[in-house]
């Protein structure tokens, strides 16, 4: 088999494949909270072109407007551990220190604030995006 065919092929199963992804929501409609603020996690598995609702995982705010509250690495580190098991996480703003501590965990970071059906649709096409272009670096190196 062609090895262009066999990686095009890998990148279609890994675009199937499902991840989670944790918004930061007041409403449940917009991403339109800061990380550090969220007290609720609305958890989503995308599966390809499809997303579907998990459930609500709670924890403390950390931070308020640029100040750590008392509680601030230790509610940072439990809002961390809240969604760990999440591939993603999508946030109107997420400071520099939650990107490192999100990034050591897998996590990727990614600031959005728009609905949060625009905000998966906005994941999937950048997951996709991102395979695409190891394909393009793959073949180029085959060449």
């Amino acid at each position: 088999m062609d090895t262009e065919c066999t990686t095009l092929n890998e990148v279609e199963k890994q675009s199937s494949e499902k991840f989670k992804v944790a918004v930061t929501s007041t409403s449940g409609k917009l991403v339109d909270q800061h990380f550090g603020q969220a007290t609720d996690f609305m958890i989503f598995e995308i599966n390809g072109e499809d997303y579907k609702f998990l459930e609500i995982r709670s924890t403390k705010k950390y931070c308020n407007g640029g100040n750590k509250l008392n509680n601030g690495y230790r509610g940072k580190k439990e809002a961390i551990e809240t969604i760990s098991d999440c591939d993603a996480v999508l946030s109107m703003k997420i400071g520099l220190g939650a990107q490192k501590k999100l990034g050591e965990f897998g996590i990727e970071c990614v600031e959005y604030c728009y609905t949060v059906e625009r905000g998966l649709k906005y994941l999937q096409t950048m997951r996709k995006q991102k395979q695409m272009k190891k394909i393009s670096l793959h073949s180029t190196a085959l060449s």
